[in-house]
């Protein structure tokens, strides 16, 4: 074993040295060994969400907000309770953590998807503990934009997050109906605009009930997306349902 690991570096000096690894978001020289698309300098600047947040949106809660009981909610999700038990996001969208979610979902980005993996294994790993034994389900995009892009990047972070959890398998049981874009939409567009955008594309029958199932999408802003997502799932059937995003706002 040793030897194919010090193999492997010596094979990676030499590739570095003809062909440099650049950043994918900074396009300054990779460093290290554990990452191939993402340097140092911008995988500091990642504002991982920490402390106190919303147990259903994640979104960050002061200390003002927070009441002392055991699963924090924020007045929001209080208002307007999700069809999900549980959300999870890892980084807030802005700076390297909104690059990284962009370059994913414009740039045919699939080679960052083992870095993805190190990254949440290194920096968030309650994402290991929340997404085991589960089914991971990519909110899936229109067949066109599909076609149009050539992959779909929730899946991508989904086979990343199953690369690091033995236990979590990823299925596509769901399918978009509507061919329009959230990202330009204002949050009373995008509410309306995600109203039947999903069914179940699946045969219920082949999935128990009571599989824990993790809704994966890149960006949570409203949480209109996801919620569809498992709103539909209910209506399958599906109670045990949870969301995990890798950024948010």
């Amino acid at each position: 074993m040793k030897f194919f690991e010090k193999a492997k570096k010596v094979l990676n000096y030499l590739l570095d040295c003809f062909f440099p690894r650049c950043c994918t978001i900074c396009h300054r020289k990779v460093d290290g060994d554990d990452y191939c698309n993402l340097c140092s300098s911008c995988i500091v600047k990642i504002p991982w969400i920490k402390g106190n947040r919303c147990s259903l949106c994640s979104r960050p809660m002061g200390d003002g907000e927070v009441t002392g009981q055991e699963k924090l909610v924020c007045s929001e999700c209080k208002a307007n309770p999700p069809h999900f038990k549980s959300g999870m996001s890892c980084w807030l969208h802005k700076g390297v953590g909104r690059d990284i979610v962009l370059t994913l979902k414009y740039r045919n980005a699939d080679f960052l998807k083992n870095d993805i993996a190190t990254l949440l294994k290194n920096y968030c790993g309650e994402v290991c503990e929340f997404a085991e034994n589960s089914l991971l389900v990519p909110v899936p995009i229109h067949y066109f934009r599909r076609v149009r892009r050539g992959y779909n990047q929730t899946e991508i972070i989904a086979h990343a997050i199953a690369k690091i959890v033995d236990s979590a398998t990823v299925i596509n049981i769901l399918r978009s109906k509507n061919k329009k874009s959230q990202t330009k939409l204002k949050r009373d567009e995008r509410l309306i605009n995600t109203k039947d955008m999903f069914e179940y594309a699946a045969n219920s029958n082949d999935i128990p009930q009571d599989s824990k199932i993790v809704v994966i999408d890149d960006v949570s802003t409203t949480g209109a997306t996801v919620n569809e997502c498992c709103r539909v799932l209910r209506g399958a059937g599906f109670n045990n349902l949870h969301v995990l995003t890798l950024s948010y706002g």
